[in-house]
């Protein structure tokens, strides 16, 4: 387990003092004065929270958020403005006479306002398009985008995103001046705001003056205040209440709600889309927020100082910390904001107040990360993790175990939470397995009983994708999931070429069922003699392959058996910890009520000044929580009294469910394989190969469907080799030699019978859609971490068939990162290379915008879209309209499409699902679909 971290009080703020005025320094000096006291003092400020413990719990935040804003800011002139957007409460400020009392142009940072103020007039709508020139003039003024020169032309929501100049100065030419200001005036432009300080200035919005540049925050049309900007953009995102900002305490403090101002979630949620866009391909995307594990959408701003040639620069940002299953666009609804931060530099540009606010919001995700912690270790104690040595999320307490909605099938991209490191990666499903394989067996030395625990591991992983999604990854590295290990030629670390070896040997391969789903494949280090039964565990219906086996194997094992004694003072402490196991300020007895099959204490009565009846694995959690880990390593013990000390004498280490690791060392070293090892501890299930199952393939789109056109090629793969299904590298003629050319992104593998010219104009291409693709889905406003990529182009299609299992008539296949294509030749001479090989990175874009969830029939008639296919699937246009779920079935399964006509007929079906979805809900909305 993880223990959890702490950190040291904030130090005070002392604030930064004008030296122009002595007024405004004695005012300066009061605040700042103010401000160290809601620094350093009790609990104050106002959070989330209700009670006044949980109010301590609020300040102390408060606390750590002040001290990382005032490191972040450091020596450079500006301030910083930290506000709660549900209650209008500032929880954090640095600089307050700058923040409250000076107004400066707002250069982009008004971008957001001013495509409100032309959705609501109709001068753009959500599709309105323009292509960015670089350079816009209007008689004097002149400006010159930064954003990327190939960009193809911008709708608004990327507009926001890119910061484009030109596209926003277009649209103040059509822009009525009343529309702009009676917009800037309802969110508070003009005005005080109200906050409790000293001194505020009321900005400055002119009239009668209207010039397109004012549509980009240029010339001193409008000034504002760093509040006032705050307060404004609050006001855009938390659902149009627009409050009066307060310095204050926590207890009992009340927001005041100056207005509630009617923004249509459609416009609302556009721009929000393209801040989040900002962020992550955008002008903010250099300061990295989006690495950072909450949900983080803002916008910069760069203006130019007026009567002078420097700049400065305006960053305001929100996150929120998604809480449950949703999708990602809902994790910046109104209500899930938590945190507005605003950064101001003289004398800077936007990106680097972006780069100024990324520790404030990394405190705030750490502070996030420590009460959801607190949240799951509670929900723990009722649970466990799938680690040999504690406690990962139990199913049960009225869980649903059918789960439809889980991935039936290997995904192709894990992302996985680094918690030691506090970062997110998107990893290659294998390369996840891998590297948990690395974590959990490191000390396995036989290599049957590493690939059983591979598949267990691999089959885990797939049937408990999205564990974490309302955190917006997979996993996390910590036992409440599974150990990980990053293994690459980066990590430094040493691993056995063992396990190496058992992930690669069992690539693709998990166990299923009886009713042919993913199986609930649990493992832990040692049963002890006795693997458990998931009902009498943790309560719910156990599957057959879950209700304990008997295990004569790890016996000879070193956790077969242990003692544990603690003293009377300390099991009364640990039990005082946990109401559930609170008897009071006395502990008379502990005993085992009952056991269950498997020798595990079921029900526990412990006696004090009152008595109380608890679950044996619910005990075992709560004393090792408050004693260690290293304490009642199972619930599979005995209860006795030696003076003022309670005996525990056990077996197991862990929870004991599913695959034991010890029993299954011993198994291997005797000489059964891993799929005698599987059958042992989960009896009823079959292990089957999902690189097998699950391959996309892309169709020959004429009507050849023989091989290459040399005759006799099928005899280059042998039967056998084709029944069995050799995969990945496995198959390869004798004598080929092969060649490799890398990109950043893409490795090719290929044959010396093609030129290296070639293949370097191929990479060019990939690179090329690569880059379209990813700005098509930013454009719906969803983030998508592309990995590398490697593309095997077989020689012959007598090895494209062996290798993929794949039928000749199919042109490519494509499983996690790997795609396979048939000859170059063969697919240049259909003239469909091109279009292949697009067809294949959507698959791939697909599977990481939908976690592996999307179905096959959205998959491939969105993928024919975007690969320019329509034109060569219409002619295989059925006249009855199949439904969905015919599609999805003439896909999927093999034995209901017997030729290759019966695929491309499901194919043109899915592409023309997908073109009516595209008429009625735009290529944005599809992918937004796909996410879901």
């Amino acid at each position: 387990m993880q223990a959890q971290r702490s950190l040291a009080p904030a130090s005070s703020n002392p604030g930064l003092i004008s030296r122009r005025l002595l007024a405004l320094a004695a005012f300066t000096v009061c605040l700042v004065i103010f401000a160290g006291a809601f620094v350093l003092t009790a609990p104050r400020h106002s959070g989330w929270f209700a009670s006044s413990a949980e109010s301590i719990d609020a300040d102390n935040i408060d606390q750590r958020l002040q001290h990382a804003a005032t490191l972040a800011l450091g020596e450079r002139r500006g301030a910083v403005i930290v506000m709660d957007p549900q209650t209008g409460r500032i929880r954090a400020v640095v600089n307050p006479q700058l923040a409250f009392a000076e107004n400066f142009p707002l250069g982009s940072a008004i971008k957001p306002f001013t495509a409100l103020a032309a959705l609501r007039s109709g001068v753009i709508d959500e599709d309105s398009r323009t292509l960015c020139h670089e350079k816009y003039s209007h008689h004097a003024f002149q400006t010159t985008c930064s954003h990327p020169r190939d960009l193809p032309p911008l709708n608004p929501t990327e507009a926001i995103a890119y910061s484009c100049n030109y596209y926003f100065s277009t649209v103040g030419e059509r822009l009525t001046e009343t529309s702009f200001t009676t917009t800037l005036s309802e969110f508070g432009f003009g005005g005080r705001t109200g906050v409790n300080a000293d001194a505020e200035s009321a900005g400055q919005m002119q009239r009668n003056d209207w010039r397109p540049q004012n549509a980009i925050g240029e010339g001193n049309y409008l000034q504002a205040t760093p509040i006032q900007v705050v307060n404004a953009y609050t006001t855009l995102v938390n659902g149009g209440h627009l409050f009066t900002p307060r310095i204050a305490r926590t207890a009992g403090f009340k927001s005041q709600v100056r207005a509630t101002l009617e923004i249509k979630d459609h416009d609302r949620d556009l721009i929000v889309r393209g801040m989040r866009g900002a962020v992550r391909y955008g002008s903010a995307e250099k300061a990295g927020l989006y690495s950072l594990p909450v949900y983080i959408f803002g916008k910069t701003g760069t203006a130019t100082e007026l009567n002078g040639f420097r700049t400065h620069g305006w960053f305001i940002g929100f996150a929120s910390r998604p809480a449950d299953n949703t999708a990602s666009d809902s994790e910046a609804a109104p209500q899930k904001i938590n945190l507005a931060v605003l950064v101001f530099l003289r004398r800077g540009h936007g990106f680097e107040a972006a780069q100024v606010a990324r520790p404030i919001f990394d405190e705030f995700a750490r502070a996030s990360s420590r009460q959801q912690s607190d949240e799951e270790t509670r929900a723990r104690e009722a649970g466990v993790t799938n680690s040999g040595t504690g406690g990962n999320g139990k199913p049960g307490n009225g869980q649903d175990f059918s789960e439809p909605s889980r991935p039936r099938s290997s995904p192709s991209i894990v992302r996985v939470h680094m918690v030691r490191e506090n970062i997110t990666r998107a990893v290659a499903f294998e390369d996840y397995v891998r590297g948990v394989v690395a974590a959990e067996g490191s000390m396995e030395t036989e290599p049957e009983a590493l690939k059983a625990l591979a598949v267990a591991i691999r089959t885990y992983t797939i049937r408990n994708l999205g564990r974490h999604a309302g955190d917006g990854y997979d996993f996390c590295t910590a036992t409440h999931c599974q150990r990980y290990r990053q293994v690459d030629s980066n990590s430094g670390d040493y691993v056995s070429p063992l396990v190496l070896e058992a992930v690669a040997a069992t690539r693709g391969e998990i166990l299923r069922d009886e009713e042919n789903q993913p199986a609930d494949s649990y493992f832990s280090a040692s049963c002890g003699g006795a693997t458990a039964n998931l009902t009498a565990l943790w309560g719910g219906s156990a599957p057959p392959y879950l209700k304990g086996v008997r295990d004569e194997y790890c016996a000879s094992e070193a956790h077969h058996s242990w003692t544990d004694v603690i003293s009377q003072v300390q099991l009364l402490k640990a039990l005082q910890t946990d109401p559930r196991t609170n008897v009071g300020e006395r502990l008379v007895d502990v005993s085992v009520l009952r056991t269950d099959a498997s020798g595990r204490a079921e029900l526990i009565s412990i006696e004090g000044n009152r008595r109380i009846t608890i679950k044996g694995w619910d005990f075992k959690i709560i004393v090792g929580r408050a004693l260690g880990w290293n304490l009642l390593k199972s619930s599979r013990f005995e209860i006795s009294r030696s003076g003022s000390n309670f005996v525990f004498r056990g077996s197991g280490f862990g929870h004991g469910l599913g695959l034991c690791q010890e029993g299954a060392h011993v198994m291997a070293a005797r000489g059964a394989s891993y799929r005698q090892i599987l059958a042992k501890y989960f009896p009823s299930t079959h292990v089957a190969n999902e690189d097998r199952l699950n391959a996309s393939a892309d169709l020959m789109w004429n009507s050849e469907t023989g091989f290459n056109g040399k005759p006799g090629e099928t005899s280059a793969v042998p039967g056998a080799l084709r029944r069995i299904g050799i995969s990945d590298h496995s198959y390869q003629r004798a004598g080929a030699i092969r060649r490799t050319l890398s990109s950043e992104d893409f490795r090719i593998s290929y044959p010396t019978t093609v030129s290296q010219r070639e293949v370097e104009r191929l990479i060019t291409f990939l690179q090329s859609s690569r880059k379209s693709l990813i700005a098509r889905v930013a454009a719906a406003g969803i983030t998508a971490q592309f990995p590398a990529l490697e593309i095997f182009i077989n020689e012959t299609t007598g090895d494209f068939v062996g290798r993929t299992g794949q039928p000749a008539w199919a042109a490519a296949a494509t499983k996690g990162t790997r795609i396979e294509i048939q000859p170059l030749d063969t697919l240049k001479r259909r003239r469909i290379l091109e279009t292949t090989l697009r067809h294949e990175l959507v698959h791939t874009l697909v599977d990481i915008v939908g976690r592996g969830r999307a179905p096959r029939w959205l998959a491939e008639g969105l993928a024919l879209h975007l690969a320019g296919e329509g034109r060569l699937v219409a002619r295989y246009q059925q006249r009855r309209r199949m439904t969905t779920d015919e599609i999805e079935r003439q896909l999927s399964d093999t034995n209901s499409a017997k030729s290759a006509d019966d695929m491309r007929a499901a194919y043109a079906a899915a592409y023309s699902e997908v073109k009516r979805l595209i008429s009625s809900e735009g290529e944005a909305g599809v992918w937004r679909r796909v996410a879901r």
